[in-house]
């Protein structure tokens, strides 16, 4: 499953990194207020990241108007460092959709190598869940890499 972590060094006192991250975060909205911003209403220059902070670290994903269930999960954590602070992020799937896409490429996997196995059928009937099975890789992938260097870009 997609996963990616990467740490920023920053001369920047830790303090000083923990408010720039916390003004790139806002609290997540209300379902009110999604609906509302679902429609373009969005205030202008509203931050880039939903999520919360508590003390050094971090919980966010990014403010998106479009629907992407491969979406990265950003967590992350600030410490000081004798030269300023390090800011360490790890992203991820979020877990129900790791489950389910572990789930589905398991199951059409299985059965990709069940058909070619098999002699009994032709063997062009196994290219079907073996296209299934790569088509289910490079949504997960495409979904996910995008969303996570553009995420990183903004840290």
């Amino acid at each position: 499953m997609p996963f990616y972590s990467f740490q920023i060094d920053t001369p920047l006192a830790a303090q000083v990194v923990l408010g720039r991250i916390r003004g790139l975060v806002r609290e997540a909205p209300n379902f009110f207020q999604s609906f509302k911003e679902s429609f373009g209403t969005r205030p202008a220059g509203s931050a880039p990241f939903i999520g919360s902070m508590d003390g050094a670290s971090f919980n966010i994903r990014r403010d998106i108007r479009y629907r992407n269930s491969f979406l990265p999960l950003v967590k992350g954590v600030v410490v000081s460092t004798p030269g300023g602070a390090r800011v360490l992020v790890r992203m991820h799937l979020h877990p129900i959709v790791a489950v389910f896409m572990v789930f589905w490429l398991g199951v059409v996997g299985s059965g990709a190598v069940a058909m070619f196995a098999s002699q009994t059928r032709d063997i062009h009937s196994g290219f079907v869940p073996f296209g299934m099975f790569i088509f289910g890789i490079a949504l997960t992938v495409g979904g996910f890499y995008p969303e996570a260097f553009k995420a990183r870009r903004l840290l």
